[in-house]
């Protein structure tokens, strides 16, 4: 290669980088100052509003029966693949498959986020995270500087397709005290609350407000943040114990499932919510001894058995107690594996906007109401949670605010559906892509494992390899050589989301456009969703 060709070859890579440098740069401006761009700065603010008494926002309306006790198991970071009846093999699940097996479970079950905290927010407002500014892994108070320092940096390597990171951060620090969740609720009904386990809405240990206490529930026991967010805090009601709980955490998934079993045990006769929020599978991996080796999994299999363990022990004491027929179990996750487990034949994992971040198992059981093996394969979403268990406890939905999940009780049942509505599925600060009914539309993916896309054209890497396109002599046109945004998905033939037919159905893909613009056009209109 001559001096010639080389000298415009380093000339075209420096022009590439300095244009994706910039746009790398105005993305950064928005994590290190989000006051640059105004909007969010603006509407996240707390108090953003006056808020008023949860007793004024949600009446309680005359009850036909005693409503059932509701318990929520979360699992941190589970593969959809690694639950025995996702075709799982490789971990037993017995409890989880035996629950199933005596309940329903869904097919197409999303979490609210592909990552933690925002799914955590979803899941128990009932809204779509952007509503409450949760839009990534919220940290502990007591973070280091080089710690935040480098996640600023990551998050920049990302933009450059040097390195797959989360984003830079949420708009807030915590879970707004604005949003009402279903402990708050459930309240108005005279419900027991409870949440044990790990937090992470809001680090309360700096800032008392994000207290579990201060967000509907009565009892608590649990981490701070999240479990490799040193230094961890693990609470007992509105007291820390112990100021840092290390790496080794074998002890708690024992212990909260214990918490969790007293509480259901001294519960009486009135309902109780519980919010069971296990570290596991989460990093690091530290099963207890009794798991330790217990199946072909690793250290990650391990964890996944000791969760199926406690789901066991939690579906024993209702048993024990002779309270399942006026008890619901949900058992699900807060978002798709991560660097362990299996996403069961599914695109993608934690982080990202394919079918393997978002897809998660879930599980329904409550003997009598809902039918013995159920197979709902209906698409369904943990902001869903919130509007069913307010039905079935006869407590009308917060009237101040847009609510987006809907009422699943009859998809459990069998009764109805819900006529193909479209789930939208958000990360970092964008809708990145919508389903409804079998397709799934994706104009964006923030985030990718490598190997890194070669149609992720917002990035260094992405714009680099962009170079190949085609341009014809006698016109102005590109034409890609490779694959690019947007694609579309028959999620029924290809759950694996390896085939874009976004141009063999251009109406389907423009009707899913559409649907996505009109609902981020809402959005930016009203981002907290209240209605005026």
């Amino acid at each position: 290669m001559n001096k010639k060709r080389i000298a415009a070859l380093v000339a075209a890579v420096a022009v590439v980088v300095v244009i994706s440098s910039l746009v790398a740069i105005r993305k950064m401006l928005f994590l290190f100052a989000p006051n640059v761009y105004g909007l969010h700065a603006a509407l996240f603010t707390e108090p953003e509003r006056a808020v008023a008494p949860v007793s004024t926002v949600v009446q309680q309306q005359a009850r036909r029966s005693r409503p059932p006790n509701i318990i929520v198991i979360l699992a941190d970071d589970l593969g959809y693949g690694d639950v025995g009846i996702h075709g799982g093999g490789v971990i037993q699940t017995p409890h989880m498959d035996a629950l199933a097996g005596e309940g329903a479970h869904f097919t197409s079950f999303y979490a609210a986020a592909p990552v933690c905290s925002p799914s955590r927010a979803g899941l128990l407002t009932g809204r779509y995270p952007l509503r409450s500014g949760i839009v990534g892994p919220l940290q502990a108070s007591q973070d280091t500087f080089a710690r935040k320092a480098t996640r600023r940096a990551g998050a920049l390597m990302a933009q450059l397709g040097v390195v797959d990171m989360p984003g830079g951060g949420s708009m807030v620090s915590g879970l707004p005290e604005s949003e009402i969740t279903i402990a708050e609720a459930l309240k108005v009904a005279d419900y027991q609350t409870a949440a044990i386990g790990k937090w992470h809405l809001g680090d309360f240990t700096t800032q008392p407000a994000y207290h579990p206490f201060n967000h509907g529930f009565d009892y608590f026991v649990g981490f701070n943040a999240s479990n490799d967010d040193w230094p961890v805090a693990f609470w007992r009601g509105d007291k820390e114990i112990i100021a840092d709980i290390g790496i080794d955490q074998a002890p708690y998934t024992r212990l909260f499932t214990e918490e969790a079993v007293h509480f259901i045990e001294q519960a009486g006769e009135r309902p109780f919510f519980l919010y069971l929020a296990h570290k596991d599978p989460h990093q690091p991996f530290y099963p207890s001894e009794a798991f330790s080796g217990a199946s072909d999994g690793g250290p990650y299999g391990d964890a996944v058995s000791e969760f199926d363990w406690s789901v066991g022990e939690i579906t024993a004491c209702v048993k024990r107690l002779d309270i399942q027929a006026n008890t619901l179990i949900i058992v699900t996750s807060d978002n798709g594996p991560w660097y362990e487990g299996s996403a069961g034949g599914l695109r993608g994992r934690k982080g990202q906007s394919y079918e393997g971040g978002f897809r998660v198992p879930c599980i329904a059981w409550w003997p009598d109401n809902i039918p013995a093996g159920h197979v709902v394969n209906e698409p369904a979403m943990n902001i869903d949670f919130l509007p069913t268990f307010l039905s079935l406890a006869d407590v009308p939905l917060p009237g101040d605010r847009i609510i987006d999940g809907a009422d699943i009780f009859p998809l459990l049942t069998g009764a109805g559906t819900l006529g193909g509505r479209p789930l939208f599925f958000s990360h970092d600060y964008d809708v990145e892509a919508v389903r409804s009914g079998d397709w799934k539309y994706v104009h964006a993916n923030s985030h990718y494992t490598w190997p890194l896309p070669l149609d992720k054209e917002d990035n260094i890497a992405g714009q680099l390899a962009a170079g190949n396109n085609y341009h014809p002599p006698d016109s102005d046109e590109t034409i890609p050589a490779l694959g690019s945004w947007p694609a579309l998905y028959n999620l029924t033939v290809d759950p694996g989301e390896a085939y874009n037919v976004a141009k063999r159905h251009p109406d389907i893909a423009q009707k899913l456009q559409r649907q996505l613009e009109k609902w981020k056009a809402a959005y930016y209109a009203n981002p907290r969703g209240w209605k005026q």
